[in-house]
């Protein structure tokens, strides 16, 4: 055979000890942590895809559900994070293709007529990758 064809393999984010955060079966990212692209696959990566944010009320965790949209790792982006079940959620995920790093950053922020959420915490996202190897 001539023609390589090539297999995308997606799998969610593995747990890496001081950096990830664990709950409901998943990893999540912790804000503000840099994140080594060889640190979740040797393979290149052809996209991320946010999957779940996650953060405590008053000492209990929840997660609330993303809408699973692949973002292309090609230069740098920066990927807003939103959800209409957490209006207080001011997040984005940042891409450094060239280098390989990516960094979630993220607060939750009372807007006018929310309740506070003073009493709330961001503990990180949830992230799937793809890899696209040659079969």
């Amino acid at each position: 055979m001539t023609d390589s064809l090539h297999l995308p393999q997606t799998f969610p984010m593995p747990e890496i000890p001081g950096v990830t955060v664990p709950h409901g079966g998943l990893h999540f990212l912790q804000p503000e942590l840099l994140l080594d692209f060889i640190s979740v696959s040797d393979k290149p990566l052809a996209s991320v895809t946010p999957v779940a944010v996650l953060y405590s009320t008053v000492g209990v965790r929840q997660c609330i559900e993303l809408r699973k949209i692949p973002i292309a790792i090609k230069g740098r982006t920066v990927y807003p994070i939103s959800s209409l079940t957490l209006p207080s959620l001011r997040a984005r995920l940042i891409i450094n293709g060239p280098f390989k790093k990516l960094k979630f950053q993220g607060t939750l922020i009372a807007a006018t007529g929310e309740p506070s959420v003073q009493n709330m915490t961001l503990l990180g996202l949830s992230l799937e990758f793809t890899t696209v190897q040659k079969g």
